[in-house]
């Protein structure tokens, strides 16, 4: 495979691989990607891309499966391309000059952010909202040999259980990342499923039903679970299958679970797919709750742009089933180097420097990756 053809002729191409799957699949469109407002039930094959901060959807970017290739049992079958202009044989430092420059931003030291999770801590405390979800940005440098296609690889060795991906949009962003929890799932025409998502140990070996979670986490877990709750209420469907919580493992995390299914035909709900990506985005797991509140407070204090971080990404009609991700366990590729991104639910019974703590455990998935193989990577 060689991304390096797509990206250097200026065409957005996506590389992912589905949780629990062997497959692997490589789109690419021969046009730049459009924006518009998601209709999932009537989607076209492709990928959709969106940023956090997307007021009724319209800001989602579609990337039309115009080339699809898949790996299977270890085998790429690859369609023929088009004439393009030929790929200049290249390094990775030549190919990320196709990237966007680093923003300029005030990363967040450990006090900075501890004094922020303090501000919500206060705010919550005043009523203004019940859960606030605060993240940061952090920078790194590219270690020697850095390979797309290697840290891909090793996502998806590392992460078997995860959304792995990778996406290139010309001018847009370049971002890779291995996420653990489905915004919206779509299995044919009959099935709707979503999960609620939150709370955050570190996975040490221990057998999942030995694990311990405190009152803030399970009271955490559930605010975003009676928060896709009610907007099943605001739709009026009330025949839903529910299960859950239960403790799931994410690579050396451990997170609260709770699965939430319908049956589209049974419930006369042929656009439910549509209707709840409009109302979850962005949740309560990733903004917080209630959603306005949270949104202008992360405004006003939070000190950058979230870009494609908690935004959602996935795939739409791709071998008969959509399945959408938020945007969690990520990193930004750009010009100068590396940015990763991660988050923490706020409640009440926070304590700032464990916030702290769990965002260094969120990062450390993109981290080891990157860098625990370094010498894998050298020459």
């Amino acid at each position: 495979m060689d991304l390096s053809y797509f990206i250097q002729n200026h065409y957005p191409t996506v590389l992912w691989r589905l949780p629990n799957s062997e497959d692997t699949h490589w789109i690419a469109d021969f046009e730049p990607a459009t924006l518009h407002t998601p209709v999932v039930e009537n989607a076209p094959s492709g990928f959709w891309i969106s940023p956090f901060l997307n007021e009724g959807l319209a800001q989602t970017y579609f990337v039309k499966a115009t080339w699809h290739a898949v790996r299977k049992h270890g085998t790429w079958h690859l369609p023929a391309l088009p004439a393009l202009s030929p790929t200049l044989p290249t390094t990775f430092n030549h190919l990320r000059e196709y990237f966007l420059p680093a923003p300029a931003i005030a990363y967040h030291t450990q006090a900075m952010h501890e004094a922020l999770v303090g501000k919500g801590i206060e705010a919550i405390a005043r009523g203004e909202m019940r859960k606030l979800v605060i993240s940061r940005a952090k920078p790194l440098s590219y270690p020697a040999g850095f390979e797309i296609e290697k840290v891909f690889s090793r996502l998806c060795e590392r992460y078997p259980t995860a959304f792995c991906y990778f996406f290139h949009l010309p001018n847009i962003g370049t971002w890779m990342g291995a996420t653990p929890e489905t915004l919206i799932a779509l299995e044919g025409k009959n099935t709707f499923k979503t999960i609620a998502l939150a709370g955050t140990q570190a996975y040490k070996g221990q057998a999942v039903k030995d694990a311990l979670w405190s009152q803030k986490e399970i009271e955490e877990q559930a605010i975003v679970s009676r928060y896709i709750i009610n907007c099943f209420k605001k739709i009026r469907l009330r025949e839903f299958e529910e299960e859950g919580p239960k403790t799931v493992i994410a690579g050396h995390l451990m997170h609260l679970q709770t699965n939430f299914w319908v049956d589209m035909q049974a419930g006369e709900f042929p656009d439910l797919g549509t209707k709840m990506l409009a109302l979850l985005h962005p949740t309560s797991a990733v903004c917080g709750m209630p959603k306005e509140a949270s949104q202008t407070f992360l405004h006003t204090h939070e000190g950058y742009d979230r870009a494609f971080y908690s935004g959602f990404l996935g795939t739409s009609e791709i071998e008969g089933n959509s399945h959408l991700f938020v945007n969690l366990r990520c990193m930004q590729l750009q010009a100068e180097g590396l940015t990763l991104y991660a988050g923490g639910g706020i409640t009440i019974d926070s304590i700032p420097e464990k916030e702290w703590q769990e965002t260094e455990l969120k990062m450390q998935i993109m981290q080891k990756v990157i860098f625990e193989f370094d010498n894998d990577f050298k020459d």
